[in-house]
């Protein structure tokens, strides 16, 4: 029969109507019998009028239809028979459905991102020798994606999964921390959530812990990479724990042979050591998971006050070169005192042209603070004795709280409980495997073809499943679904790829971390994909040449449940301090220690000159081979030593020179997931280019290194504003190096307190209008530099004589005016790196400093003396939507030419 003008359903033994039309030749109907004949076979059948079913003259209509229970995908026609529809897709099979089943889809966007994949998959995709795009053939094989599945929810961002009910118990078999702890409550109670795992955070371990949990509660999972190191980590610490036996390395065609081949048809001796015999009991650890909230709380604390007193000391060593304050006057109360009180009276002295009897009576008799002739003083001198009373006691109070949440936190550890957790969730692990798996005497031995006909079977089995992103889809039968999907380094993912995985899930976990390294994009394939995004009006978030597949579903998923892994385990406080600052707002908690070790860091700047030829800078190599090796060699073996370059002639040359095989030397791209205990970067370039100054591709280089960096630049490359001149910046005002300038460094500690406490004070005296401008014009600012300037922070209300360090420059009047207390600047954007200021900002009101008055010529004087210091300065009237655009344009003239 004609199947696109019949359609005939006959029903089965098992009482359901299917759709049999392209089966019969003929059918005869003689009133309450029907009698059918089959292609190849000459018998007649005998159907009563309930169980044959025929409708003709189909309405052809429009493709764009949603299914009750999802998305159909790569239609070539619908056709309706009266109560039914019969689909037909590209592949030429077809699907019959009730008329109720299906619904217009009023919005295209899902089925534009689907067809937008497809195209681009023929464009990226390996090709078979016939030239068919492997990719492409995935996509055209995908003919319903259900609502149920984590692709569907990717395509249909607007529309949030149900909340998922999860009632079970959590467990840690591979340790735990805060992060951690919500990383996997996330996965557990959530259809997809995002893990952003910075270097050295413990994602893998977080990665297991996600599997144990899933394990225990019955599901399947895939991790998948597009880099095999990865999985491969992640199964190797299984295997340490004794669990690879419910592990499958699937994927390509090799591993899916070697594993058929390397089955033993047994199941492992589930009687464990005498140290792992801990009775398993699962109400334990959600009593232990609450005793560690104060545990972590106090651990973290302690952490970022040590990294908050580490900065605070080299800020007071950089303080007291350049204000070179003589003794301090005599404090008598000293205890009676802290940092809070002395932040107080210094906002209030800056307020004064001079000190009054009775508030020098205060501060002397009830403060204890100096004498009567300290006070005859200039107000300037005063307040730098005032800063440096505060970082005394700054110094002291942070000590003291690290001294009594360590005595805290010895007596917390001594109760064990976090090995008390981990114990307790191997032992629940083993015990519920164990039950699973020991009724069975002989472990089934599986073929090649079970993989696709007896998935389930396998799955059981074999609940783990390793692969690689791309191969996926290949390891099963096509149809069957993982309970979950958990994408490692899913910044290296790209979206053709990211998608396709997302089908063979029902919920999914994506790890990786938007400030390494993504995915790489061939030069050749862009205007082409950049076509197709216009073609189908993709949105950015959808943007292949855009997108990671990682940055894709945070930007699209706006529901999506993430979490940052805070703990940072890997690398010298100083070291990872700089990616702290520069790539992760400051969030990272640094659990590593600092014990005072001298030349953590060091830079070597190369003289000018023209020292690089093509992809490799012999000057550069010199240095590291006579200068840095040596060195280092006398602290580390040689294999604790690895060299990172931007370029692979750089790094055969230095192979070359140096001549030792135990000494890494490799690219950046080749040196993500790996680390040493010290880390040589050849910039190799003479001038900056964006390839070498690339912020991810220096994130990546320098977290590889666990205790020494070493850098090696151009001159050049350290005269012009950039991510690694930003580096160069943060080692030299570290290492306290004497860099000739006419400004001074920001003291950001001191002026963040001196802002609260200054608003505070404006509270208190009741001008609510200059406390309200001054605060909304911070955070406007503030927001402006979060968002595209990360390198930069903001201070506000900061005397002029204070960033001020050679006052030759100044003529008489410019050097009163400069040095009187009562001259500030109401806003400085400096660079965190080094402190020094890039910019200042002055609010003015109209009408005060409207021309010809005496606030205009004072503004007059401060714009000459910036202007000789080489300060940029803008002034604005307000804060609005203009001025903020002022302000971005000024930064990127300073920041973004290269």
């Amino acid at each position: 029969m004609n199947i696109e003008k019949y359609l005939i359903l006959l029903r089965d033994k098992d009482g359901k109507f299917r759709d049999r039309s392209k089966d019969i030749e003929t059918y005869k109907n003689y009133g309450k019998i029907i009698k059918v004949k089959f292609y190849n076979n000459e018998n007649l059948y005998t159907y009563t009028k309930n169980n044959f079913k025929i409708f003709t003259n189909p309405l052809n209509i429009e493709n764009k239809i949603e299914f009750n229970l999802g998305i159909l995908y790569n239609i070539n026609k619908i056709l309706k028979f009266d109560l039914y529809y019969k689909i037909f897709f590209n592949d030429n099979s077809t699907k019959v459905t009730s008329v109720k089943s299906l619904q217009y889809n009023s919005s295209k966007n899902n089925n534009n991102i689907f067809d937008y994949f497809k195209e681009i998959a023929n464009i990226v995709s390996i090709k078979t020798e016939d030239g068919e795009a492997l990719l492409n053939r995935a996509y055209q094989k995908i003919l319903f994606v259900e609502k149920w599945t984590a692709l569907y929810s990717y395509l249909n961002p607007s529309i949030k999964p149900k909340d998922k009910e999860f009632n079970s118990i959590l467990i840690f078999p591979f340790g735990i921390n805060q992060s951690q702890y919500q990383a996997v409550k996330n996965a557990m109670e959530n259809q997809i959530s995002v893990i952003e795992g910075p270097p050295g955070t413990g994602k893998t371990q977080t990665i297991l812990n996600i599997i144990a949990n899933l394990i225990y509660n019955g599901k399947s999972v895939a991790v998948v990479s597009n880099n095999n190191s990865a999985t491969a980590n992640v199964f190797e610490k299984l295997k340490q724990f004794d669990f690879d036996y419910i592990c499958a390395t699937l994927g390509r065609k090799e591993n899916k042979e070697n594993f058929i081949q390397n089955q033993n048809g047994l199941y492992p001796n589930f009687e464990y050591n005498e140290n792992d015999k801990i009775e398993a009991n699962p109400n334990k650890n959600k009593e232990l998971i609450e005793q560690l909230e104060e545990f972590f709380n106090i651990q973290n604390n302690i952490a970022i006050n040590k990294n908050i007193l580490s900065e605070l000391k080299i800020e007071i060593e950089h303080f007291i070169k350049q204000e070179n304050i003589s003794n301090l006057p005599k404090i008598r109360n000293i205890k009676s005192l802290n940092s809070q009180k002395i932040m107080n009276i210094k906002i209030r002295l800056e307020e004064l042209k001079r000190v009054g009897i009775f508030l020098k009576l205060k501060l002397i008799l009830l403060y204890g603070i100096g004498d009567f002739k300290f006070y005859k003083k200039s107000i300037n001198e005063i307040i730098n004795v005032y800063d440096k009373i505060y970082y005394t006691l700054k110094e002291k109070e942070l000590n003291e709280t690290i001294e009594k949440d360590s005595k805290r936190f010895e007596l917390l550890s001594k109760n064990n409980i976090i090995e008390t957790l981990k114990n307790n969730s191997i032992s629940i692990l083993r015990t519920y495997l164990k039950n699973k798996y020991k009724n069975k005497k002989e472990r089934k031995i599986f073929t090649s073809k079970d993989l696709d006909k007896n998935s389930e079977e396998f799955i059981s089995e074999y609940p783990i499943i390793f692969s690689t992103t791309y191969s996926i889809g290949k390891c099963l039968n096509k149809d069957f679904k993982f309970d979950y999907l958990i994408i490692d380094e899913a910044s290296q993912v790209d979206l053709i790829t990211g998608a396709l995985a997302l089908y063979n899930s029902k919920n999914a976990v994506i790890v990786g971390d938007r400030k390494q390294l993504p995915n790489v994009i061939p030069t050749d394939s862009l205007s082409k994909i950049e076509e197709l995004s216009k073609k189908y009006n993709i949105a950015s978030n959808y943007d292949y040449v855009k997108q990671s597949f990682l940055t894709s579903i945070i930007e699209s998923l706006n529901y999506v449940n993430k979490v940052l892994l805070k703990e940072h385990y890997r690398c010298h406080p100083k070291i990872i301090n700089f990616c702290n600052k520069k790539f992760y707002n400051n969030e990272l908690v640094i659990l590593t220690e600092d014990k005072g070790e001298e030349d953590v860091m060091k830079v070597y700047i190369t003289v000018k000159g023209s020292h690089a030829r093509g992809h490799y800078n012999q000057r550069q190599i010199d240095i590291i081979d006579k200068e840095i090796m040596p060195e280092l060699k006398q602290k580390l073996s040689v294999d604790e030593i690895g060299i990172v370059s931007p370029y692979n002639e750089q790094k055969i040359r230095l192979q070359d020179a140096i001549n030792n095989e135990n000494i890494q030397i490799d690219t950046v791209h080749k040196y993500q997931g790996r680390e040493k205990d010290a880390i040589i970067i050849t910039t190799v370039n003479n001038k900056i280019s964006e390839f070498i100054d690339d912020p991810k591709m220096l994130n990546v280089a320098i977290t590889r290194s666990k205790r020494f960096l070493r850098l090696v630049v151009s001159r050049d490359i350290c005269e012009k504003d950039g991510n690694i001149n930003d580096l160069v910046k943060y080692i030299k005002y570290n290492n306290f190096e004497v860099i000739k300038s006419n400004v001074k460094s920001i003291f950001d500690l001191l002026y963040k307190e001196n802002r609260l406490a200054r608003l505070q004070y404006l509270k208190n005296k009741k001008r609510i209008s200059l406390f309200d401008s001054e605060n909304i014009a911070y955070n406007e600012i503030e927001n402006i530099l979060k968002n595209n300037y990360n390198n930069l922070g903001i201070i506000t209300h900061i005397p002029l004589f204070r960033i001020l360090e050679n006052k030759n420059l100044l003529n008489k009047d410019e050097l009163k005016y400069a040095s009187h207390e009562w001259t500030h600047i109401d806003f400085v954007i400096y660079n965190k790196m080094d402190k020094k200021p890039s910019l200042a900002i002055e609010v003015d009101g109209y009408a005060f400093h409207k021309k010809s008055t005496a606030q205009s010529q004072r503004d007059e004087l401060k714009n000459e003396i910036l202007k000789k210091y080489n300060i940029p300065l803008i002034r604005l009237s307000t804060i609005g939507s203009d001025e903020k655009n002022i302000i971005k344009s000024k930064l990127d003239e300073l920041y973004m030419q290269m």
